[in-house]
């Protein structure tokens, strides 16, 4: 699991990994333009507002207290605003999950669902929304 508070971990996504980076860098970019444009981004940290975290294979998608989701099933119990497929420039499918965890923090949860069992197929089938072409 990587998470991305700061501009600076971008770079802890490796580097075999240049179309994830980039989508990252996007979001990341469009985070500071909407909450803190005036800021340096720099010195910008999403930790307050909600942080971008990117699930690896072998994480486990049922144990993600760390992220602040229930203990018991974590994503999978997850009632996520908005899901949707982004089709990245390598062409493979991320998956991005929005979850409003209160009136001020939403975390952004990117992931390949090929990484996983097939019960976050279900859990996309009934969330997702959309395929968005990046």
């Amino acid at each position: 699991m990587i998470e991305i508070r700061k501009f600076k971990d971008i770079a802890k996504i490796q580097d075999s990994q240049q179309a994830l980076r980039g989508y990252v860098n996007k979001l990341f970019l469009k985070l500071h333009r909407a909450l803190e444009p005036a800021m340096p981004v720099h010195k910008f940290d999403l930790s307050n507002d909600g942080y971008i975290v990117i699930l690896e294979k072998g994480d486990n998608i049922r144990e993600l207290s760390k992220i602040g989701l229930a203990e018991k099933n974590g994503l999978l119990d997850a009632i996520p605003e908005m899901v949707t497929a982004k089709k990245i420039k390598d062409g493979k499918v991320l998956y991005q999950a929005e979850i409003l965890c209160n009136n001020e923090f939403m975390l952004y949860v990117l992931f390949f669902p090929e990484d996983f069992d097939k019960e976050i197929q279900k859990w996309l089938q009934t969330y997702s929304e959309e395929v968005v072409f990046t």
